[in-house]
């Protein structure tokens, strides 16, 4: 009887415990325990940013300390002996690294990419309307040169960002034939001139096995420019060439010797064409790297291959909206590791026609580089579609 006593006992004290531990917070305790990893990763993404945002704009290692004041501006309460927990597990899963033993804490290119990820879109503040009537006026003074157009927008890419401002040109492969010169120089030897729609020129030297007088060049001209002009220059055979001298041969013997100039002179016409990388502020670029060794020497050694910058920049896809891609991060070349993109496409006739951006450090304002580049990308695709450049280069 005493044995069963005590048995009834026993079962009405934890009866009572176990109520007294639902009526109490402890059972939200063991609640939150087993969704630990929920919200560890949660918070851990709270302190991550916290952390990148804080070494963007002090370039110091980040103590928990310091992200633990951070937070407590926003409202949010973290003990620092909680936070240095989950730095150390961001730590071990490649999010951060230590210069120390004993110090703070510096971001990877992985925290880096979840950062960026992170920025809300719709906080990016604008700065298009300090840079409007920069570009605007000189898209105005530029009559309308493309060219020289985006190597100002490089130039204001460079000058507001502190980095590297890059803007690649259209390809004007297909480009519009304007109008054909031929201009004799010498008893045997002619100038061929190609003129475009954009404004461009070019030309090729030829020499005749024959006098130049044997020959009507106005009449080959305008015959040239009556059938070519306003033709794209991918379009334009061999073939058709042909058949255009030998339209000319009822004026004499010999004008086939000019299909081969004709044809090499719109093939350059073509490459010249091609898109070219327009390069701003690589002493800004060095700078911004700061005093890291290791990410001063891949910034030389990056700035040192053009074709290293170029082929990283063809790299990105196609991007329809501003975007940033992080060097080392997986996505690009090896080379650049420790350097970022911040990349958009520029259009012409809603058509993505070229690229501009910025070049920099990891450790750079991603906010404030991100409106600069969508504003200047934004301003020149207006520009490129208003009536003083669409016709040239729609």
């Amino acid at each position: 009887m005493l044995s069963l006593a005590s048995t009834r006992c026993k079962n009405k004290i934890i009866g009572l415990l176990l109520y007294k531990l639902w009526k109490s917070d402890t059972l939200d305790i063991i609640i939150e325990m087993a969704n630990t990893h929920e919200i560890m990763t949660g918070r851990a993404r709270t302190l991550l940013n916290a952390l990148v945002a804080i070494y963007i704009d002090s370039g110091e290692p980040v103590s928990s300390t310091a992200i633990s004041h951070e937070l407590e501006r926003s409202g949010e309460h973290v003990p620092p002996s909680t936070i240095r927990l989950d730095l150390s597990r961001l730590e071990s899963e490649g999010y951060l690294t230590k210069q120390h033993a004993s110090g703070g804490r510096i971001p990877t290119s992985s925290a880096y990419s979840e950062y960026v990820n992170s920025l809300d879109p719709m906080k990016l503040f604008g700065i298009e309307n300090e840079l409007s009537e920069k570009i605007v006026s000189a898209a105005r003074a530029l009559s309308g040169e493309l060219r020289r157009l985006l190597e100002y927008a490089g130039e204001i890419l460079a000058g507001e960002s502190g980095c590297m401002g890059f803007v690649t040109s259209p390809s004007l492969a297909d480009g519009r034939i304007a109008r054909f010169k031929l201009d004799p120089l010498e008893s045997q030897v002619l100038l061929i001139r190609l003129e475009l729609m954009s404004g461009r020129n070019y030309h090729h030297l030829v020499t005749l096995s024959i006098p130049v007088d044997n020959f009507k060049f106005g009449a080959l001209a305008e015959l040239l420019t009556e059938r070519l002009s306003g033709r794209k220059l991918n379009e334009i055979s061999e073939a058709e060439l042909v058949a255009l001298v030998n339209h000319a041969a009822q004026w004499g013997r010999g004008y086939d010797v000019f299909v081969h100039p004709l044809h090499d002179l719109i093939t350059d016409a073509q490459l010249g064409e091609g898109p070219v990388t327009v390069l701003h502020g690589a002493a800004g670029l060095l700078k911004a790297s700061g005093e890291d060794p290791d990410t001063l020497a891949r910034a030389v050694a990056f700035l040192d291959d053009r074709k290293m910058i170029e082929k990283a920049i063809r790299s990105v896809s196609k991007p329809e909206d501003v975007q940033v891609v992080i060097g080392g991060s997986g996505v690009m070349d090896p080379t650049l590791d420790g350097l970022a993109l911040v990349v958009a496409s520029y259009h012409i006739h809603a058509r993505a026609r070229g690229r501009l951006g910025i070049l920099g450090p990891l450790r750079m304002p991603y906010t404030r580089h991100l409106a600069l580049v969508k504003s200047v990308s934004d301003l020149v695709s207006r520009l490129l579609i208003s009536k003083e450049l669409s016709p040239r280069f729609g």
